[in-house]
C-alpha cells in the first residue's frame, strides 16, 4: 500500500460500503462526493461532501496510510489542516493532535479494501515486463484502450508544441522562421536533432534567403556553419564550397559550429548528417514560403510533393566528404518525409490552429496522423507482440507516449488501462 494508491482508491471509491462505513467514533459515513484531488500544498482532497451520522458536511479531507503519519508530517503545526471534515486513513494506530485542539472524525478503510486490488497493484509495481500490465492488458476492452491511446496522443502533441511556443517567443511569432528551425531539427532525426537545430539558429532563414538563387552558396553556408569545411580537400566541389564559405563568413560575420557536434556512429549512410544537410540545402533553394504551402496542403500526397528534391551531382556518389559511394538516388524517401510530417508538420499545424483560434488546422493535424501508416520501430513491434494492433501513425504516436510517460514510469494509477487492470 502507498499513499498514492490510497488516494486513488478514495478518488474512485474502490472500497466496499458494506459493512457500513463508520468513523472510529462509531458514526455512519456516506460519501456523497470524495472531493477534488489537490495537486498543490494543503489537504489531499478539496470540496468533499459527506454525511456523517445525521449531519451533512462539505470541506477538505486529508489521507494517510496511518493516523500517526499526521504527527510525522507535522500537520498539527499547520493551520491549513485545522479545519478538515475528516481524516481518512488505511490504518488507525494513534490519536492525533491539531492546532487549537480542533477535532474531526477519522475513517479507517483497511477492512473495506479488497486484497485483490492491493495484490494487483503490487504486481504492477514489481513487474519487469515490457509494460507492467502485459499479462492482463488482453482483458481490457477496446474502448478503454482506444480512449487511453487517444489521450496520450493529445498529450504527446501538447508536449511537442512546448518547444515551438518557445521558438515563437524567440522569433516574435515569425512562423516561417520557426518552421525552418523545426524542420532542420526534423532532418537531424533523433541523434542529430540538437545539432541541426543549432545549425538553423546560427544560419537564419533570412540569411539563406539572400543567397536563395545560388545553390552552391546555400550549401556553402550550411556546410560551413556546420563545421564540415575545415578539412583538406582535393575534389572540386568541396573546394568550391570552402572558397564560397570563406567569402560569406567574412561578409556576414559568421561563427561556425564544431564538426565534432555531429554524430555518424551507428547511422545508416542515408542518415549521415552530411547528406541530410545537402538535401536540406536543396529544399531551401527549391521551396518558397514552405510553411504557407504546408498550411494549404490538404492531403499527404500534396505534402509529399513539397519535399520532392534532387541533390547536387556530388552527393549522388557520396554520403560524406572524401568517401565515394556507388551512385544512387539520394532524394528524400517517403518514409523520411512521413517522419517529418509526424514530428514537424503535425505539431506545427496543431499549435498554429490552437494559437490562431483555427480549429480546422488542429483537426487536420490529427487527420494527417490517421492517414499515415503506422510507424515501424522496436517499441511498436513489441506492442504488436503483446496483442495491441496499430492502424495508423495516430495509434503509434499514442502508444509511444503511453510507454514513455506511463508504463516506463509505472504511472498505472494515472492510466485508464491501469485502472481497468486494478479493477480485475
Amino acid at each position: 500500500m502507498s499513499e498514492n494508491l490510497l488516494q486513488f482508491i478514495w478518488k474512485h471509491r474502490l472500497y466496499a460500503s458494506l459493512p457500513v462505513l463508520k468513523t472510529i467514533e462509531g458514526d455512519e459515513v456516506i460519501i456523497l462526493h470524495p472531493g477534488q484531488l489537490n495537486v498543490n500544498a494543503g489537504p489531499d482532497f478539496l470540496e468533499a461532501r459527506l454525511k456523517i451520522g445525521h449531519t451533512l458536511w462539505a470541506g477538505n479531507i486529508e489521507l494517510h496510510l496511518k493516523s500517526s503519519d499526521w504527527n510525522k508530517h507535522e500537520h498539527q503545526e499547520n493551520p491549513a489542516y485545522s479545519k478538515l471534515i475528516m481524516h481518512v486513513v488505511y490504518e488507525h494506530d494513534s490519536e492525533i493532535e491539531t492546532m487549537n485542539d480542533t477535532t474531526f472524525p477519522t475513517l479507517e478503510l483497511k477492512r473495506h479494501i479488497d486484497k485483490t486490488l492491493l495484490l494487483n497493484f503490487e504486481n504492477l509495481m514489481h513487474s519487469k515486463t515490457f509494460i507492467p500490465c502485459e499479462e492482463l492488458i488482453s482483458q481490457v476492452n477496446e474502448l478503454t484502450l482506444h480512449q487511453q491511446i487517444t489521450r496520450t496522443l493529445m498529450e504527446r502533441l501538447e508536449e511537442k508544441t512546448l518547444a515551438i511556443q518557445t521558438l515563437l517567443k524567440r522569433y516574435k511569432n515569425n512562423w516561417q522562421e520557426v518552421f525552418y528551425v523545426q524542420l532542420a531539427r526534423g532532418f537531424g532525426l533523433h541523434i542529430n536533432q540538437d545539432a541541426f537545430e543549432q545549425l538553423a539558429i546560427q544560419t537564419p532563414l533570412q540569411l539563406l534567403g539572400k543567397h536563395k538563387n545560388n545553390l552552391l552558396q546555400v550549401e556553402a553556408l550550411l556546410f560551413g556553419q556546420a563545421g564540415f569545411l575545415f578539412d583538406y580537400f582535393d575534389e572540386t566541389y568541396p573546394m568550391l564550397l570552402q572558397s564560397e564559405y570563406e567569402y560569406l563568413k567574412k561578409l556576414h560575420t559568421l561563427h561556425p559550429m564544431e564538426k565534432h557536434q555531429w554524430k555518424f556512429l551507428r547511422l545508416r549512410p542515408a542518415n549521415f548528417p552530411t547528406l541530410r544537410i545537402a538535401q536540406f540545402a536543396r529544399l531551401i533553394v527549391d521551396s518558397n514560403h514552405l510553411f504557407s504551402k504546408v498550411l494549404s496542403a490538404e492531403t499527404i500526397k500534396e505534402i509529399e510533393q513539397l519535399f520532392k528534391i534532387n541533390v547536387s551531382d556530388y552527393w549522388l556518389v557520396h554520403y560524406n566528404f572524401l568517401e565515394k559511394s556507388i551512385e544512387r538516388n539520394k532524394s528524400l524517401g517517403k518514409t523520411f518525409v512521413h517522419t517529418l510530417i509526424i514530428n514537424v508538420i503535425v505539431p506545427m499545424l496543431f499549435i498554429y490552429g490552437k494559437l490562431q483560434g483555427k480549429e480546422a488546422y488542429c483537426e487536420k493535424s490529427i487527420r494527417l496522423l490517421e492517414e499515415l501508416p503506422a510507424e515501424k520501430n522496436s517499441i511498436i513491434s513489441t506492442w504488436k507482440e503483446i496483442g495491441i494492433k496499430t492502424d495508423n501513425a495516430a495509434d503509434t504516436q499514442g502508444l509511444l507516449q503511453l510507454k514513455k510517460k506511463y508504463c516506463d514510469a509505472k504511472n498505472c494509477l494515472e492510466c485508464s488501462i491501469g485502472y481497468a487492470v486494478l479493477r480485475k
